[in-house]
């Protein structure tokens, strides 16, 4: 009898360590600045946005007539940035595709600007989509 109460008491210990260790992980390598996500690979500040994987800005930017793939999203950054902050595109290179949005920071900083700068845009559609509808359309490459 004292051997099950003993084993319950370890079992409730070691299950309780273990809730406690899943709701703590390790931070992460990634963190998420929704849409974008930000990681650092070989001391490169990497940013991407897995735009075929995101149907509700697929939708917004089909509506509009775009297609909705990484490069059109480069486009618009573009003249986005243009406008908000000029300076970071010296600090940013693209490399979309397809099916997302890539791109490489020269540093922490920049990369972190590019988020800073760009996801209160891409979170509020309302917002974005008034960007959209204001680009120069000669501009976008989709």
């Amino acid at each position: 009898m004292r051997i099950s109460v003993l084993f319950t008491i370890l079992l409730s210990m070691f299950l309780s360590c273990e809730s406690k260790k899943n709701n703590n992980p390790k931070k992460s390598n990634m963190t998420n600045f929704a849409p974008f996500e930000i990681y650092e690979n070989g001391g490169s500040f990497r940013i991407k946005a897995e735009v075929e994987m995101l149907p509700e800005y697929m939708e917004l930017f089909a509506s509009h007539d775009y297609e909705p793939n990484g490069y059109c999203w480069e486009s618009h950054i573009t003249q986005i940035l243009e406008k908000e902050n000029p300076d970071l595109l010296n600090h940013i290179e693209f490399d979309p595709e397809a099916g997302g949005l890539y791109a490489v920071a020269d540093s922490k900083e920049s990369q972190l600007d590019f988020v800073n700068t760009l996801s209160p845009i891409f979170q509020d559609m309302s917002k974005l989509e008034s960007y959209i509808s204001s680009a120069d359309r000669s501009r976008i490459d989709d």
